[in-house]
């Protein structure tokens, strides 16, 4: 029974405009097993740790490492010696304004050959207090592979992904993605850091008298944004949550973009922010 450090939806009651309950990290946290548990703040029970040396920002940032551990696997009864590190924290209650959404975050990271670590947000319709019908609404996630020792930013669009009553977000971050989805539990000595966790963007309402027609979709050269407003700016972000292109004007040379999916955000001249998902080939 993986009963110690597993419950990862600790829930925090309130307004989904409200932050992340210490999305910065610099909360006291109390250890729990040397150098793998912690129970922080917001993020409960989980097998992370505190940094203090080389944060995004403030004092301190979340770190998740993957371990091969066979006297942490027996006091856990994790059922494997690899254990991933993994943290996450959940929102219950009214959720306005979901689809305007974005998860940003702080990171770096460095990936074992053969694992990922994830950074994924899903947003339920949780319909009963069993789990076995939860419907998930709205999704963002991040994935990262290789190594990346400077600290980097990302901010993931919530994209639809069902239909319902949106009254639950989770945010799980691991460090070993194929453990967050019980494929196995990753590769000893991947590690993945954490900052400056937030969600955003609830002030900027897609309204219905706004749009935009992006083509063409998929595209190879270049992509047209025809607005119903004139636009002010359009950023452009991978499927790992890096912005890859800045632009002012309605028409973006894509030629330099590898082939991929591609988020898009464009922001009128009277503030309105529409997005949208984008093919290159």
């Amino acid at each position: 029974m993986k009963k110690f450090l597993l419950i990862l939806c600790v829930g925090v009651g309130g307004m989904l405009n409200a932050q992340l309950v210490n999305g910065d990290f610099e909360g006291v946290a109390t250890p729990l097993l040397p150098g793998i548990a912690t129970d922080s703040p917001g993020w409960g029970a989980g097998l992370y740790t505190m940094e203090t040396a080389g944060p995004y920002a403030g004092t301190q940032s979340a770190k998740m490492t993957t371990i091969l551990d066979p006297a942490t696997n027996q006091l856990l009864g994790w059922g494997s010696d690899t254990i991933p590190g993994i943290m996450s924290q959940s929102i219950t209650g009214a959720m306005p304004n979901i689809g305007s959404m974005s998860l940003n975050f702080a990171y770096k990271y460095q990936v074992m050959p053969g694992d990922t670590a994830i950074v994924i947000c899903q947003v339920l319709d949780t319909m009963t207090a069993s789990p076995n019908d939860d419907v998930i609404l709205y999704q963002a996630y991040g994935a990262y592979a290789g190594t990346a020792n400077t600290w980097a930013t990302a901010s993931l669009p919530l994209q639809a992904f069902g239909a319902g009553t949106a009254n639950s977000l989770i945010v799980v971050a691991t460090s070993s993605m194929n453990a967050a989805f019980g494929i196995s539990n990753g590769i000893p000595g991947s590690i993945l850091w954490l900052d400056n966790v937030s969600l955003s963007g609830g002030a900027n309402v897609i309204e219905l008298n706004a749009s935009v027609n992006v083509y063409p979709n998929p595209a190879s050269t270049e992509l047209n944004f025809l607005a119903t407003e004139a636009i002010a700016g359009i950023e452009m972000y991978g499927m790992d949550g890096k912005l890859v292109l800045t632009a002012t004007e309605s028409t973006v040379n894509v030629a330099g973009l590898p082939e991929g999916i591609y988020h898009y955000t464009v922001t009128t001249v009277s503030g309105k922010v529409l997005k949208g998902k984008v093919s290159k080939i």
